[in-house]
């Protein structure tokens, strides 16, 4: 499954241990308003470990992301909507899918989207230890980067799942951590208009929203592979979203249009 998989529903106030467990309590009984405020005040105070999470700004636009490919049924029909849209997108993907699939990654950036890591693998990195954790980073940035053929500096974990530790490494590594807000929660089947609106009420300018264009589950996970069109997901989400005056663009695209927004992101 994806970042957003099963294991990572809900809203991501996070935490670490007994604090995080409270937080997420806590976060269970605000209003949406009021969990905004929350993050506002303190999102600057913990913004030296704060992942990327969109910007501040008041113009409408978002960005638009893509896990676990590269994927031989996924990724070419998200990539003829886009073309045909004329909108780019980030593709968070897997080194040892793009390294079975090169010529699909090179289509990916021929076309003009960014890449980035979702990891070697699928693995948690929250289960791993830190020195291992740094290993993994840096062999899949290196070996992305050899396939891509350019430089690589946005990291999605699988999962969402991050540590202080794991964030930490990932910049030591020379990545920049980058989560989610809005999310279509494509794990679960439904015709491709459903899914597509299912991230339309979390939107707002400068949102990072998750799809996926792969299909990634556990070993022994026996979730049935979702049968809508991944192509026609994009293509009414994006039309929903021009039709509320929303400019679609990359996250590197979006960094571009307002003061980055750092939230500290911490989740098993």
């Amino acid at each position: 499954m994806g970042a957003g998989g099963p294991a990572g529903r809900g809203d991501r106030f996070g935490g670490c241990g007994v604090i995080g467990s409270l937080a997420s309590r806590v976060a269970g009984r605000l209003s949406p308003a009021s969990k905004r405020r929350v993050r506002r005040a303190t999102d600057g105070v913990l913004s030296p470990v704060g992942s990327v999470r969109g910007v501040r700004t008041s113009a409408r636009v978002v960005a638009l992301t893509y896990d676990d490919g590269p994927d031989p049924e996924g990724t070419p029909a998200v990539l003829e909507a886009l073309g045909e849209l004329g909108v780019l997108a980030t593709f968070f993907v897997l080194v040892e899918r793009a390294e079975g699939h090169p010529a699909l990654l090179r289509r990916i950036l021929d076309e003009g989207h960014e890449v980035a890591l979702h990891g070697i693998d699928h693995s948690r990195l929250t289960e791993r230890s830190a020195g291992e954790v740094r290993r993994l980073l840096v062999e899949g940035k290196r070996r992305l980067e050899a396939v891509a053929g350019r430089r690589v500096r946005l990291f999605r974990p699988a999962f969402g799942a991050q540590s202080v530790g794991t964030f930490l490494a990932a910049r030591r590594a020379g990545l920049d951590p980058v989560v989610w807000g809005p999310t279509v929660s494509d794990w679960v089947d439904g015709t491709a208009v459903e899914v597509a609106a299912r991230a339309l009420p979390a939107v707002h300018p400068g949102a990072v929203i998750l799809l996926h264009d792969g299909f990634e589950v556990p070993v022994g996970d026996e979730t049935p592979r979702p049968t809508f069109d991944r192509g026609d997901v994009t293509r009414s989400l994006v039309g929903a979203l021009r039709g509320e005056g929303y400019e679609v663009m990359s996250v590197g695209g979006l960094l571009g249009c307002g003061q980055v927004w750092r939230t500290a992101w911490f989740r098993p």
